[in-house]
């Protein structure tokens, strides 16, 4: 019972904290935000309840290389969505997700997925796409937006521990890194707000996914070593301490930019 209250409530509701804290704080925080890993991070908890540490670390290993596709959505949709309507976005980031992940998939070293996530990152954040307008679309979202997203990322992480059986965990990993929830928000952020507010969105999303894939990667490499809490915890370290160097990193550029 705790296991399926886990899966049908603890992502939506982080996904519903989501969008109030990007209408309140703005999409680039909004975006900061979703590049956590929100659906990967209870996916592997339940994994690891249901079947161990061995295969956990099997799906951690998914995930880490599944994360190429988010960095490859966020920056494809960004550059289609300031010259075409946010479909043609939508189906481009999509399938230049899906021809990254299967370039990354067959990877066996979870270290090398992951440095390799981390620096194709740091370069999409370096040359992230110009933007072509100042023009910013407002419009009053509608009431079933919200619930929608929650419904979706619910979805997305029941489904894929109950198919896990079928794929394998390592390639249901893969799955669970998918942007199915950017596939939301981005284009209902465009709708409403424009590309501006995508581009600060994505690229928000786009900053936190070192940190993120460094979770993944400290879960796979010692949760058949330590206690599964221990595991996590670390990975959470991990994860806090690489956002912080990399928010280090960028704060002399970001700043140079923002004075020009």
């Amino acid at each position: 019972m705790s296991i399926l209250l886990l899966r049908l409530l603890l992502t939506p509701t982080l996904v519903v904290l989501v969008s109030y804290i990007q209408k309140r704080w703005g999409h680039a925080i909004g975006g900061r935000v979703i590049g956590l890993p929100l659906s990967t991070a209870p996916f592997l908890v339940l994994i690891y309840l249901m079947d161990g540490a061995e295969q956990t670390a099997r799906a951690a290993h998914g995930v880490v290389a599944g994360q190429i596709a988010v960095v490859s959505y966020c920056y494809i949709f960004t550059f289609i969505n300031w010259r075409r309507a946010w479909p043609f976005a939508l189906l481009s980031g999509w399938l230049v997700a899906g021809l990254a992940d299967v370039s990354l998939v067959q990877l066996e070293s979870t270290w090398l997925a992951g440095a390799i996530v981390v620096f194709v990152s740091a370069l999409a954040i370096k040359f992230w796409p110009k933007p072509l307008t100042d023009d910013q679309t407002v419009r009053v979202p509608q009431w079933w937006e919200t619930p929608m997203k929650a419904a979706i990322a619910g979805t997305l992480v029941a489904t894929l521990t109950g198919v896990k059986d079928i794929i394998g965990v390592q390639a249901a990993g893969v799955l669970a890194s998918m942007p199915v929830i950017l596939s939301v928000l981005a284009p209902t952020t465009s709708r409403s707000y424009g590309p501006s507010a995508v581009s600060d969105l994505l690229r928000g999303t786009t900053k936190s996914l070192g940190g993120s894939v460094m979770f993944s990667t400290v879960v796979a490499a010692i949760i058949t070593v330590l206690p599964a809490p221990s595991a996590f915890a670390l990975g959470l370290a991990g994860l806090i301490t690489t956002d912080l160097v990399l928010t280090w990193s960028r704060r002399n550029p970001d700043r140079e930019v923002s004075v020009l």
